[in-house]
């Protein structure tokens, strides 16, 4: 579970009326945030890393670090972020919305999100060229071995945790992974290797410093197959891929064992509202009341921004 308590999603009024109505949070594709350098900046500090603790290892120990670190970057992990914030009522969030007025909706961190399947068949409904399994091998009596199944379900989720900005974070899984290649090879061994451990999607907790004013914290989430959970939206990116999550109950769960749900939840876990910096008075604070109460959330706590931005 997450050590965080609570979190302070921001979002427009428009969001914040798709959030209430359809039960569910968009994360979206870490290749489409506003910091540039999110697709690439935790595998470069990682790298940079790398090429310290390097200089300390044999030739033999370096060769098989190598075959380590390029599991561990996760140059072809495509991810999709849920954001929030520490606190609720940050200018520097606050600014990012212009004139329109912005919310922040409280949500209980230690309830676990997942994301949403959008469709309930078994196989790609319009495969590509090449879509399906490969022969990976033959057996003594030469029958094909078929490698991993490319419409399976697998579904890997990081708990909300407060976003790094520091970036010697990453020297720590790094040395950890020396230590590894400094073992003996020893193929039992190296099939249990704590894998997550060393490439787990949790590498995009680490931002950039520039963006600390934030106070970010963040869910990480990959799934696979793409076609069974991804949407796409308009964005000033252009068509940004996302996926839909939701908090699991009795019946929205596909088997207790799995990552994902069969459709939104009925509620949110949603403690309470801010509503950021605006012109008008209590008739803000008693409209959203209203919204909320009309649409399950009865008793929300709802405070309004002291903050003077305009």
């Amino acid at each position: 579970m997450s050590e965080l308590t609570s979190v302070w999603h921001y979002t427009t009024a428009d969001g914040l009326h798709s959030i209430v109505t359809k039960s569910v949070l968009w994360a979206s594709s870490h290749r489409f945030m506003n910091d540039s350098e999110e697709p690439k900046y935790a595998t470069n500090v990682l790298r940079a890393a790398a090429a310290e603790v390097r200089l300390g290892l044999s030739s033999e120990q370096a060769e098989r670090f190598d075959k380590l670190m390029r599991f561990a970057e996760r140059s072809n992990l495509e991810a999709f972020l849920l954001c929030g914030a520490h606190q609720p009522d940050l200018l520097t969030v606050w600014r990012g919305y212009g004139s329109a007025v912005p919310y922040a909706i409280e949500l209980d961190a230690q309830i676990e999100l997942l994301p949403v399947a959008q469709s309930d068949i078994g196989e790609h409904p319009s495969p590509p060229q090449g879509w399906g399994r490969h022969v990976v091998d033959e057996d003594e009596d030469g029958r094909p071995i078929y490698g991993e199944d490319p419409d399976a379900v697998r579904v890997e989720v990081q708990a909300w945790a407060p976003v790094q900005y520091d970036p010697s974070t990453a020297r720590s899984r790094v040395e950890r992974i020396a230590k590894l290649a400094a073992r003996r090879p020893d193929p039992l061994a190296d099939a249990l290797l704590p894998w997550t451990n060393l490439a787990g999607i949790d590498l995009l907790q680490l931002k950039h410093p520039a963006f600390e004013d934030e106070r970010e914290a963040r869910m990480v989430f990959e799934v696979h197959p793409r076609w069974k959970f991804v949407k796409h939206r308009t964005t000033r990116f252009g068509l940004t891929p996302y996926i839909e999550v939701s908090a699991p109950e009795r019946g929205n769960q596909h088997a207790i064992n799995d990552r994902f749900l069969t459709k939104p939840a009925s509620r949110l876990p949603i403690r309470a509202v801010h509503i950021g910096p605006s012109p008008l008075g209590d008739e803000s604070v008693d409209s959203l009341a209203e919204f909320l109460e009309f649409h399950g959330y009865p008793n929300v706590p709802i405070e309004k921004s002291s903050t003077p931005f305009r």
